[in-house]
């Protein structure tokens, strides 16, 4: 059933583009901003205890519903885990926006391209983009390699391991994380504890799906130039402590652009550029499609729902 309910969430989000507009998750922060402004003068529920209640009360209203219509008619609850998982791969796919945008750059439409280029890498930064080319793809790239995971592939492992709990779960912890970064550095000490606490959950949802992504780049893309790189990459990490960039996104960047050897073969030229955009695309393309061949196997084998 798992694997049914994905196939048509991924072609929904394919065939049915209105429904962007009705996937917002702008939500997501006014509702965890609210909660946290009835929890302000409880201190011992800030921090950990005060995301768990954030979380726990949408995942608590999933489990509810998805629990009466199985008890009405398993079909209905079937129907209710497509629509759970569509929503939280929304509101529209950055791999879709870069495609959108490489179709801008071809026509000369520049103005369009540039504010799409910054609607798409919102998720990574919120400053202004240079106006160098080389900038402004390896930005795009590094953000499709991040949201293939955080936007797709992370959320279709959780599906798969808690249904539609899972999926939304991680979707609003990465949403309650980007809200943090979006809204500055923390001037009190409850959003700092707070935003640990983001970040720990975060860490933890990430680490098995996020080093199953990297696998999928390593095997679709050039496996001996991704291993060299994961294992430069896990040497830095003993070294180093940067909280403004996920351990599973500099992973995940590193090991994506290895498997396409930008390292050695640096796109030089505009149409360089747009090929390394292009190759990015195909590599996460494939990466789904490995991922679903193998769920389709745990599924004939017995091992997956």
């Amino acid at each position: 059933m798992s694997l049914l309910a994905i196939l048509i969430s991924l072609i929904l989000e394919k065939l049915l583009p209105p429904m962007h507009s009705l996937r917002s998750l702008a939500w997501i922060e006014p509702y965890h901003q609210w909660i946290r402004t009835r929890l302000a003068s409880h201190k011992k529920w800030q921090g950990a205890p005060g995301l768990l209640i954030i979380v726990l009360l949408p995942l608590i209203g999933i489990a509810t519903l998805q629990y009466l219509l199985n008890d009405l008619l398993i079909f209905f609850g079937f129907i209710f885990s497509i629509i759970v998982l569509t929503y939280s791969l929304g509101p529209k796919d950055k791999r879709q926006l870069a495609h959108e945008y490489l179709d801008a750059e071809e026509h000369g439409d520049t103005d369009n391209a540039k504010s799409m280029l910054q609607n798409i890498v919102s998720c990574t930064t919120s400053t202004p983009l240079p106006e160098d080319k080389p900038t402004r793809t390896r930005a795009l790239i590094e953000c499709v390699l991040i949201q293939t995971h955080e936007q797709l592939l992370a959320i279709l492992f959780w599906f798969v391991i808690l249904g539609p709990m899972g999926a939304a779960l991680y979707r609003l912890t990465v949403e309650l994380q980007q809200a943090g970064q979006r809204s500055g550095e923390a001037t009190n000490t409850s959003d700092v504890e707070f935003r640990a606490a983001v970040i720990r959950l975060h860490y933890v949802l990430a680490w098995i799906p996020g080093r199953l992504t990297a696998l999928s780049y390593a095997v679709m893309g050039s496996f001996v130039h991704a291993l060299h790189a994961w294992q430069n990459t896990s040497l830095e990490d003993t070294d180093t402590n940067d909280s403004t960039s996920p351990q599973s996104h500099r992973l995940l960047v590193r090991i994506g652009q290895a498997s396409l050897q930008f390292d050695n073969k640096p796109p030089q030229d505009d149409t360089q550029h747009n090929d390394a955009i292009r190759e990015t695309l195909e590599l996460c393309g494939r990466s789904l499609v490995a991922w679903i061949t193998v769920l389709a196997l745990m599924t004939l084998a017995g091992w997956a729902g």
